[in-house]
Formats: C-alpha cells, sequence, structure tokens
C-alpha cells in the first residue's frame, strides 16, 4: 500500500497529567503503610538494638512525609487543565518525595530485617537497592515525553523548540536513555557494594544524617515541583532543564547509594 493511503500515523505522546493522576493515590498509600509500621515498632523497641530502631522509625516517618507531600503534589498537577511545558519538570522535582519514600520505607524493613532475621539483612538490603533503582529510571523517563507539551501554534512551535534542551522527539528519547543510565551509577554502585558486604555500621550520627537528609529531599522536591507548576506572566513556557532533570535524577539515585551503605 503507497504512503498516501495508508492512513494517518500515529504519534503519540505520554500525558504526565493523566499519569501524575493516577500515581497520586498509589504513592499516598505508602504513608499510609508507615504509620501502622511505625506503631509496630514503637510496640516493640525493647526487644532491639536501639539504635537500629530509630534508623528504622526515622525511615519511616521519612516515608510518611515523603509519600503525603508528593502524591499531594502529583495530584495538583493531574489537575492542570493544559499540557503545558513546565509539567515534565515538575514532575521529576515531585519524583524525588517519591523515590525518597519508597526507598525509606524498604530500608525501613531491611532495619526490622537486620534486628529480627540478621542472616537475610543483605536480601532485604538489596530489595531496597532495587526499588531505588527504580525510582531513578522512572524519574529520567520523564524527559523521554517532554517534546510534546508546549506551544502548538506551528508558528510558535518551531521557533520555541529552539530555544528548548529537547527539541525533539529524538533528542527527547536520546537524552532520556543517557539519563536513565548515567542516574542509576550510584544506585548500582551501591547494591555492588552492599552485596559484596561493604557497609557502615549505623550510629547515631548516621541515623541523624539519612533522616534528615530524606526530609529535606523531600520537602524541597515538594516545593520545588509546586513551584514549578506555576506558568509563566508573559506566556513564554519553560521546557524542563538539563540541570532540573539530572539535578533529580541524581538527588534520588545518591539517596539510595546512601542509604544502602548505611544500611546495617
Amino acid at each position: 500500500m503507497s504512503p498516501e493511503h495508508s492512513g494517518p500515523v500515529v504519534t503519540g505522546h505520554y500525558d504526565v497529567r493523566r499519569g501524575a493522576a493516577a500515581y497520586a493515590p498509589i504513592v499516598g498509600s505508602f504513608g499510609a503503610l508507615s504509620v501502622p509500621a511505625t506503631i509496630v515498632l514503637f510496640t516493640t523497641a525493647g526487644s532491639g538494638d536501639t539504635t537500629l530502631v530509630s534508623l528504622a522509625a526515622g525511615l519511616l516517618v521519612v516515608a510518611m512525609i515523603g509519600s503525603l507531600t508528593g502524591s499531594i503534589a502529583l495530584a495538583a498537577i493531574g489537575a492542570e487543565v493544559d499540557e503545558t511545558a513546565n509539567l515534565p519538570a515538575a514532575v521529576m522535582f515531585v519524583a524525588v518525595p517519591v523515590v525518597v519514600s519508597l526507598v525509606s520505607v524498604l530500608s525501613a524493613f531491611a532495619t526490622l530485617a537486620a534486628i529480627h532475621l540478621p542472616t537475610q539483612k543483605t536480601l532485604f538490603a538489596v530489595i531496597a537497592g532495587v526499588g531505588g533503582l527504580a525510582g531513578t529510571y522512572f524519574t529520567s523517563f520523564a524527559v523521554g515525553d517532554s517534546w510534546h507539551p508546549g506551544p502548538q501554534d506551528p508558528a510558535v512551535r518551531e521557533e520555541w523548540q529552539g530555544r528548548q534542551w529537547i527539541s525533539s522527539r529524538q533528542a527527547a528519547y536520546r537524552q532520556c536513555g543517557i539519563l536513565a543510565a548515567v542516574s542509576s551509577v550510584l544506585p548500582v554502585a551501591g547494591l555492588v557494594l552492599r552485596l559484596c558486604g561493604v557497609h557502615a555500621e549505623p550510629t547515631e550520627a548516621s541515623v541523624y544524617g539519612v533522616v534528615v537528609t530524606g526530609l529535606a529531599l523531600a520537602v524541597l522536591g515538594t516545593f520545588l515541583g509546586v513551584q514549578r507548576t506555576m506558568h509563566p506572566l508573559n506566556g513564554d513556557q519553560r521546557g524542563v532543564r538539563r540541570y532540573e532533570a539530572y539535578s533529580t535524577a541524581f538527588s534520588s539515585g545518591l539517596y539510595t547509594f546512601a542509604v544502602l551503605v548505611l544500611l546495617p
């Protein structure tokens, strides 16, 4: 069949608004899971190392805050009426508290395993690392379809795309792959170290460090994500920038690496 009779070419894309709206209740469930887990942990606190109990409790609190703030921010993105160019960047920022929440809740279970199932602590730590690796990849995934949002008027779009980091479908897919590969280095390095038995024993200082870092990333990612949903008053849409993509993906990967190294 000749091209002129083959029908319209399908050039579908991922609508980040619908994805954010669908993810919001899933992410919120992490917080719901953390509350009863924290209660159970405190009722059995006298049966284990207090440092490990503090680490597990702190990680669960980080997971709860990260999931609640992340789910609200995702719901806000899902409520957007127009698919503007700023939304992929907003999703990448909001993905940081989501990944922090995921890694924290899995790491809390790994810490509990170190208390009650010490021979299986490496297995649970690896599970937490795999969760962080998956979260880092999904953070990078937002770049893949960031080429589509923006001005739809052909006369305006061509000039606008020339000023953007992502200017075409080909560039978006290429940069998405590069970002996913580069940002995965830290989680993979953490997993390799963990499998080789290289890690630090938790101390009070490291517990404070992990918890404070997790809280800071969760709050900062949510704040910057919500700020990024604001539309420019001059009408010039701001697509995702290179530094935004790499800073968000590397933040998720770095937190995963740090937790893997500091888990018991």
